[in-house]
This record gives C-alpha cells, sequence and structure tokens, in this order.
C-alpha cells in the first residue's frame, strides 16, 4: 500500500506567529497516525489546510499523489472530517441534514447512517438547533462516517463526549471503520486515548515533527531507567539518546530514546549498584519528548 497523504516542508503563518515550519508527514494506506502535540503546536491548522479550509504558504500537500489546492474540493468526497466543534445548519432537522449530506459523497451509505443515528439515539425529527453539544458531536460521526469515507481525520473529536460514547467510539467505532480500510488521522492532546489504538505517531513540537516512526518501534526503543549509585556518583552523564534526567543525590531517573545495547553498556560503565530499566506508556513518551 501507498501513501494516501503527504505533507511536504509545509510552513504557515498568522502574522508575526509561525505556526508550522517546513513540516512533513507521511501517512501510509491502512494506518491510524496519531499526531500528538501540546495546544497551539499546529495540529489542527495542519489539518485545516489538508481540508482546504486555509490555505498553504510554503510546501503542499498530496492526497494519493496529486496535490490539494486551496478551496478546490474535488478530493473531498473521499475524506472525512470530525473536528472538535462540528457545524451545521442549525434550521435543518437530522433526517434533511443526511438527505442534504448524502448529496456530496458518492459512498454515502444510507444504512450506516440509519444505524449510527439508532446507536447514539438521535431521531431524524430532531432540529440542530435544539441539539446539545455532545449530541451535535455525536452528529458530527454519523455525518462522517457514512460517507464510508477513505481517510478519516479526527481534531480532538472526543474532548465533548459523554464517557459512554467515547468508550463506544474508541474501542468499537474506531476498530470498525479500520476493518472496512479507512486510514485515520487521529490528532488529540488526550494523549492516553490513542494507546492501544494508533499504529504510527508523530509528535508536533516548534512547528516541526521531532519524532515519526512505527509505534510499535517507538514503545520498544523508549526507556525509562532508574540508576542508584553505593558510594561515588559520576559528575554528569554523556550518553546520546537521553531525553531528560533527574538526580536526586545518589538516585538518577532517565528517559531514554532509542534505547540500544550500546546505550545499556554505557550506562553500566558508570557502575551503578542497581539499574532498573522500563517501557514507557504513550503518555510518558510524549511528556518526555516535548519537556
Amino acid at each position: 500500500m501507498g501513501e494516501i497523504l503527504q505533507a511536504i516542508d509545509l510552513s504557515k503563518s498568522f502574522g508575526r506567529k509561525q505556526v508550522l515550519k517546513n513540516f512533513s508527514l507521511h501517512l501510509q494506506e491502512g494506518q491510524v497516525y496519531g499526531l500528538l502535540g501540546k495546544n497551539g503546536e499546529g495540529k489542527t491548522t495542519l489539518i485545516r489546510m489538508v481540508m482546504g479550509i486555509i490555505p498553504v504558504d510554503k510546501g503542499k500537500i498530496l492526497y494519493k499523489g496529486a496535490e490539494i489546492k486551496f478551496n478546490r474540493p474535488y478530493y473531498k468526497k473521499e475524506v472525512g472530517y470530525i473536528p472538535e466543534e462540528s457545524i451545521f445548519f442549525s434550521w435543518m432537522t437530522i433526517k434533511e441534514l443526511m438527505s442534504f449530506n448524502s448529496s456530496f459523497y458518492p459512498g454515502w451509505n444510507e444504512n450506516k447512517a440509519k444505524e449510527l443515528l439508532d446507536r447514539f439515539d438521535l431521531e431524524g425529527k430532531l432540529k440542530i438547533k435544539n441539539l446539545s453539544r455532545g449530541m451535535k458531536l455525536k452528529l458530527g460521526l454519523v455525518v462522517a462516517l457514512a460517507a464510508e469515507p477513505k481517510l478519516l481525520i479526527l481534531d480532538d473529536p472526543t474532548s465533548g463526549m459523554d464517557l459512554p460514547t467515547r468508550h463506544d467510539f474508541l474501542k468499537g467505532i474506531i476498530q470498525e471503520i479500520l476493518d472496512q480500510g479507512t486510514t485515520i488521522l487521529f490528532s488529540s492532546h488526550l494523549v492516553h486515548e490513542l494507546e492501544g489504538i494508533i499504529d504510527h505517531l508523530g509528535i508536533l513540537q516548534h512547528g516541526q515533527l521531532i519524532l515519526e516512526e512505527n509505534f510499535e518501534k517507538v514503545k520498544n526503543d523508549a526507556k525509562k531507567i532508574q540508576l542508584v549509585f553505593d558510594g561515588s556518583v559520576p559528575d554528569k552523564i554523556d550518553i546520546e539518546g537521553v531525553l531528560t534526567e533527574q538526580i536526586d543525590g545518589s538516585k538518577w531517573d532517565l528517559a531514554v530514546y532509542p534505547w540500544s545495547d550500546e546505550v545499556k553498556n554505557s550506562l553500566e560503565a558508570l557502575h551503578p549498584a542497581k539499574m532498573k530499566v522500563e517501557s514507557m506508556s504513550l503518555e510518558e513518551i510524549f511528556i518526555q519528548f516535548v519537556a
């Protein structure tokens, strides 16, 4: 399978504030790509450029090898988009919205739309202006998923969901989407939610990806180390791959990426009385990279 989405040397500024700088991203068909970054790092800006909502200042975005142009919607019939806040025509009923949206998507699945509306307890006769924020988020899921997109872009979609819906979405619906062969770009600052879902990881900081790698490889190569010394303590650590260090007397806590036999041997050469090596969760990995 090839690349479904590429961002190549993207730059974007708003006034004097540069949000993205020479940013590149590669998303393969069939992947669940987790894009992580603190608030304000440019995740939503990237997604809005991918969706053609705002123009690129420099660089280009390719969908299936063809360049995406601002206000050129040809590719959107294959792309589903679920933002943090979905916006609909408030005067419509849910049934009218389904009919309206179906005209834009050749792959619209009426049966799936009905199934999802029932699943989320959304009645077709309800006016959108009378829906709560949580109900609108559910409706946004229905609209995006009933189109059966080739690429689904999620921008912090769970932040306003109630717990049962969030659990169903993360543990059930995501897997159903993947079983259809849909590729997912999942942007979130709720890092713990992506554990067990993503298979590729990108970490965004200061407008650039500081990490883009297979998630299992990152999990295997990211380690937290505790060294305890008995007697003399080394003056400093000069070992490649140390992301962060905390020193409390004779006890050292390190975060290391990538872990290797060479790093292990270098640490053992410091002659600690005790060395404990543990894997890190996705949340711990993210914190250590952006610390």
